[in-house]
């Protein structure tokens, strides 16, 4: 028996438990799956948007996988620790772009695009000398810069069957009928249901009542919803997803670092973040009968009745800017020791989102029955990304090579949520407990070796590895597909000619993420009504970066 299918066997004797146990005028659910919960920003996007584990900057930091919090001198300081800025006696201006290649390993099998590059810009900055002393400040440096702090783009799709069961329960349309009976949205006395309810939390189940594929029936307790008269209990249901992301989180940097006595660094660094992130989600079910279709007690459904496909397509767009501060220090016991500590305060993000959904059905020959929805009113969001504490220490062997490790500290807990939207019913206040229940700090380890068989040429390798930050088993987080490890491993050269710098690196990133759920209904005791089958998409990083450099 396979994956999908074992996943289906154990949701049908969930819900045959159900129906001994419960009744649907009783019930309450909760909803929630990677096609639902688009109404608005939840606490797995904004921890999404807060992860920034190896970042970005030039060739030579991102060969050493991002050790520098004690090295200093390089304009990828400006985003891990400005003391290292203290460290120039000249001015500097580099340039890095970089090549990114992005792939996802799914669970199920493949469907569209699964792959994709970008060409983008990791670092670009200068740095000048503004003041030479003979006392104890040997010198000042002011830097001004442009960091990419995170990479949004990918692409995943992969498709998969679920088998017939007694009762149909297999589509995301028999999340859409609980949903919208207890939300109690219900058709007008004319049978028409209206998009000016205002609240998108119940558009892809008044999306799919217009399409022709729920319906309201009466009983002894009133009105309720049902898909039992276009969805056969004997269909079988093939789930289509297609999901592409774009976008980034840059940061424009201020900076400035100081030395004192070449034996201590300080700096300080003005972080002003630009976000930009656009996501087109494509979800569509084939309904498939090996015989005619039927009820649920055998039936035949009326002819012309019976559901064959639908698409329903969503688009979610996030805009906006962050601010943050970040202090640094470097210390120099010993000439070739380097002790450093750099703490990033939250990055404080106002952020406007929004938000497009239509459906497509069979029941339509051009297969267009329903308007696009469009929420792009005041929808503005606010909240802090963790505080980041990094710690470094780097030992150098004359000039020969230096040896450099990090550690980094993100408490993601501590995340807040400052504002949200009119009329969103979740509170800040109930944003900070989920934060706090289910999410914890973070750890992140960097290692980067530097190694110069002659003087022009230099040879760099690095690794690292963080561990997630989720407080819980990974498999309770099966709301979206959540990062829960990350392994980096790098490598460049670079080359001097005299005042100019040309620095080559390649660092790849393997990404795993928590297994997940297209969608489901799961009432209070924890069973589920309906539910799609468990998937998991890993994603694999590739970049390549070159880094030239002038000093003057």
């Amino acid at each position: 028996m396979n994956f999908f299918a074992k996943t289906f066997k154990g949701l049908v004797m969930a819900l045959v438990a159900t129906l001994m146990v419960a009744t649907t005028a009783s019930a309450q659910y909760r909803f929630g799956g990677l096609l639902m919960d688009r109404d608005g920003m939840m606490s797995n996007d904004m921890y999404t948007l807060s992860q920034t584990s190896f970042g970005f900057g030039t060739a030579r930091s991102m060969a050493m996988a991002g050790a520098f919090t004690s090295l200093g001198g390089d304009l990828s300081a400006l985003g891990i620790n400005p003391a290292g800025l203290g460290m120039y006696r000249s001015n500097e201006v580099s340039i890095s772009p970089m090549m990114g290649f992005h792939g996802a390993k799914n669970s199920a099998a493949d469907w569209g695009e699964n792959s994709m590059s970008r060409f983008s810009m990791a670092n670009l900055g200068a740095v000048f000398n503004i003041y030479e002393g003979s006392g104890s400040v040997v010198s000042v440096n002011f830097a001004v810069g442009y960091n990419r702090v995170a990479d949004l783009n990918y692409n995943y799709g992969y498709s998969s069957i679920s088998g017939p069961s007694s009762m149909p329960y297999r589509s995301i349309n028999d999340a859409f009928v609980r949903q919208l009976g207890q939300g109690g949205v219900f058709p007008g006395s004319d049978g028409t249901l209206n998009y000016d309810l205002g609240d998108s939390y119940f558009w892809g189940g008044m999306l799919a009542y217009n399409g022709y594929l729920l319906d309201v029936e009466t009983d002894e307790w009133g009105d309720y919803w049902t898909s039992a008269n276009h969805l056969g209990a004997n269909a079988s249901v093939g789930h289509t997803v297609g999901m592409e992301s774009r976008g980034s989180i840059g940061e424009y940097d201020l900076a400035f670092g100081m030395n004192v006595a070449n034996k201590v660094y300080i700096g300080a660094t003005l972080g002003i973040q630009s976000v930009n992130w656009d996501r087109q989600i494509y979800y569509s079910e084939d309904y498939l009968y090996d015989s005619a279709p039927v009820y649920g007690d055998g039936t035949p459904l009326p002819d012309g009745a019976a559901a064959e496909w639908m698409d329903y397509n969503q688009a979610v767009d996030v805009d906006g800017a962050g601010v943050n501060f970040k202090l640094g220090l470097i210390y120099r016991p010993l000439p070739s020791l380097r002790l450093g500590a750099a703490i990033h305060t939250p990055t404080y993000y106002s952020l406007e989102r929004t938000y497009q959904s239509f459906l497509s059905s069979n029941f339509n020959p051009a297969g267009d029955t329903t308007p696009a929805l469009d929420d792009v009113g005041e929808n503005s969001w606010e909240f802090s990304s963790p505080t980041r504490l990094m710690l470094g220490a780097s030992y150098s062997l004359g000039n020969v090579a230096v040896v450099s490790v990090d550690y980094e500290r993100k408490w993601y807990n501590g995340m807040r949520v400052h504002d949200v939207p009119n009329g969103f019913d979740i509170y800040p206040n109930e944003y900070r407990q989920e934060f706090k229940d289910n999410f914890q700090a973070s750890n992140t380890l960097r290692i980067g070796v530097e190694a110069k068989p002659l003087p022009v040429l230099a040879l760099r390798v690095g690794y690292g590895l963080s561990d997630g930050a989720l407080r819980n088993d990974k498999s309770l987080y099966y709301n979206r597909p959540l990062t829960y490890k990350t392994d980096c491993i790098s490598g460049g050269v670079g080359f001097s000619f005299g005042r100019t710098t040309l620095d080559l690196a390649y660092q790849h990133l393997s990404q795993k993420q928590t297994s997940y759920m297209l969608y489901y209904a799961v009432d209070e005791a924890g069973i589920y009504d309906t539910a799609s089958p468990t998937y998991t998409t890993d994603l694999n990083r590739d970049y390549v970066i070159l880094t030239l450099g002038y000093r003057f």
